[in-house]
């Protein structure tokens, strides 16, 4: 583990190599899926009355950040936006139709959200699919490395900060918690990874534990 989380020689290969090799569809930590929350109600949804779902690309990015350790940029959105106000994602959005493929898509999202350079990063795998059906969006998480650290800087509206999480954090005891959730008249209840002061729930939570399995289930982790 030590290797991977140090950025030693060989982490893009080793993690490559995991992604390939994964079961799939990935078994990740089954707690990060919304539930009800105890005395309240949450819609249930039936994907088959949804229209065709939209293609939406994420970038989950792994550089050499402080000491060498393994890092992934996340970023948090403006406090008074009117949609997901302060929620914290990986740079990500929906498919243009000039996007040349759905790769294309997340790298161009993080060029547009916080200046990675996409000549800099390498997709080396993907992780499964999330339906997301509060924006009925299909949504797939690339995992991308680059050599050295990008110079990053929150290039939209949007982006209030850039949060650079330690892939060591991700795999720490306590970096979940069991949370209850609170929007316009709703409740649930989901783990949630915490760093930093911030919270990190739904799709960015379920793709970074994804992202966790698949180490794990490689033997990365231990």
């Amino acid at each position: 583990m030590d290797r991977i989380l140090r950025g030693a020689d060989g982490w893009q290969e080793a993690i490559a190599s995991a992604l390939i090799a994964a079961t799939r569809p990935i078994a990740a930590d089954p707690r990060f899926a919304p539930r009800t929350a105890a005395n309240t109600t949450f819609p249930r949804f039936d994907r088959a009355t949804f229209p065709p779902a939209r293609a939406a690309s994420t970038l989950l990015l792994l550089y050499p950040g402080e000491a060498g350790e393994l890092t992934v940029p996340l970023t948090v959105r403006h406090a008074d936006l009117r949609e997901h106000p302060g929620e914290v994602s990986l740079p990500g959005g929906a498919v243009d139709p000039a996007d040349a493929s759905r790769e294309a898509t997340a790298l161009r999202e993080a060029h547009e959200e916080i200046g990675v350079d996409p000549a800099s990063v390498t997709i080396i795998g993907a992780l499964d699919d999330i339906w997301i059906p509060v924006s009925n969006f299909e949504l797939r998480p690339f995992v991308g490395a680059a050599a050295i650290r990008p110079d990053l800087r929150p290039h939209t509206d949007e982006v209030a900060e850039i949060v650079e999480v330690p892939l060591g954090a991700l795999l720490h005891p306590d970096a979940v918690t069991d949370e209850l959730i609170e929007g316009a008249g709703w409740q649930l209840r989901a783990a949630v990874y915490r760093h930093g002061g911030h919270r990190v729930w739904g799709a960015t939570a379920r793709t970074l534990a994804m992202f966790v399995a698949v180490l794990g289930e490689a033997g990365l982790t231990a």
